[in-house]
């Protein structure tokens, strides 16, 4: 048995599913920035599982109108930054939609509620709990707004002396009481925060697996890499494809995996007419896996095809309605009405989320979290997951 939707009953089949496996658990290790974190609320798969025209494809998420539980595909996401004193949803556990971040969405009535979202983990899980017979594990190491330039710079790519104290002389510019070392302590950190959460799971899989066989062990048999907006944005980051390259290399070293196979996902942000650095910086990806040594152990994973193909269309809708909403602003005002904050509402309602419901309910958060579409985040992750099936054929 694969699917449950009960927690109860993964924890009771567990021992069952463990006899099952054949050989050691696979770890995957699934790094990057926010959008590895995962910004998709759930409920935007709702009208997805609706559309006849695509149920199909998403009905395994759901079983018994409830979402699907894995129970031969676990999720360790320790380091998840959470909003509140307590995330709605466990740090590990069986695959299910609740292992991305805590984020404030509104609901159906508009208002503001708290929820946990998810990444591409969910599609990634799916499909290689689909093709392994042995159990899953992926390991989720990912902070929002960092770079390879700083934050995940390998130990084999550090910025020389006068890189370091250049950062430093900007850095005092916001802040004069920033200490140097602080600024070299930045170069690597999460770098080193990724194999520190690797090896604080692996090392105690047990408590983060139960259903975890000593004897038949665990290997480290792929890393996922989707992350890009920090070194491609602004002025962009000339040294991307080097460093990422090293970090490919060190990470290896480090777990002692000279082919480790790794997948890089591609920053598919507005799909197939990106603006200009973005297309840049996909240039920059791509050439990553074109690196000779790294021929058919690393390959990119190509997600621009899944952006939501209605974002134009909002996006022009958007504009229309805050421009009527403006000039009807306007208007009141001159005429000396003070407008109440039900009037606002109902304006809200009847000029922009009832024409536009279906299509709003698909989204949960902002153009460089893909809309927080969750069909685009399934499919990337997807997408990511058939790749690393590509790689370990």
């Amino acid at each position: 048995m694969k699917r449950t939707t009960s927690l109860l009953i993964v924890l009771l089949i567990l021992t069952a599913a463990t006899a099952k496996a054949k050989g050691p658990v696979k770890v995957f290790i699934l790094a990057g920035q926010s959008n590895m974190e995962g910004k998709a609320a759930p409920s935007t798969l709702e009208p997805v599982l609706a559309d006849p025209r695509e149920a199909a494809k998403f009905k395994h998420l759901k079983t018994d109108g409830k979402w699907t539980v894995r129970d031969d595909v676990w999720v360790t996401f320790l380091c998840k930054m959470t909003k509140g004193p307590k995330s709605a949803h466990p740090l590990y556990g069986p695959l299910t939609v609740h292992f991305g971040s805590d984020k404030t969405v509104r609901d159906a009535r508009n208002k503001k509620v708290q929820i946990t979202a998810f990444g591409p983990e969910l599609g990634i899980g799916h499909v290689l709990g689909d093709k392994f017979d042995q159990q899953v594990l992926l390991i989720k190491a990912a902070w929002g707004g960092r770079s390879v330039d700083r934050t995940f710079r390998p130990p084999s790519a550090m910025p020389s002396e006068a890189e370091v104290k250049e950062a430093f002389e900007k850095a005092k510019t916001g802040n004069p009481d920033i200490k140097l070392s602080e600024i070299e302590d930045s170069y690597g950190r999460d770098y080193r925060a990724m194999i520190a959460e690797v090896r604080k799971v692996t090392g105690d899989m047990k408590k983060y697996f139960p259903a975890y066989d000593e004897k038949q062990g665990c290997e480290i048999a792929g890393l996922v890499w989707f992350q890009g907006w920090n070194d491609g944005c602004g002025k962009g980051n000339p040294k991307y494809t080097e460093q990422l390259a090293a970090l490919i290399r060190d990470v290896r070293k480090e777990f002692k995996k000279p082919k480790l196979p790794v997948v890089i996902g591609e920053l598919g942000i507005d799909g197939d007419k990106p603006m200009g650095w973005i297309e840049t910086f996909r240039g920059q990806q791509a050439a990553v896996a074109a690196i000779p040594e790294f021929k058919g152990n690393v390959m990119l994973a190509k997600t621009a095809q899944f952006w939501p193909p209605w974002y134009k269309a909002l996006d022009d809708k958007w504009r229309a309605f805050k421009a009527k909403e403006k000039a009807w602003r306007a208007k009141l005002t001159a005429d000396g009405k003070k407008l109440t904050r039900e009037e606002i509402s109902k304006f809200g309602d009847e000029n922009w989320r009832n024409p536009n419901r279906d299509t709003i309910a698909r989204m949960s958060d902002k153009r460089y979290h893909y809309m927080g579409c969750g069909r685009t985040c399934y499919l990337m992750g997807e997408a990511m997951g058939k790749t690393m099936v590509e790689l370990l054929k």
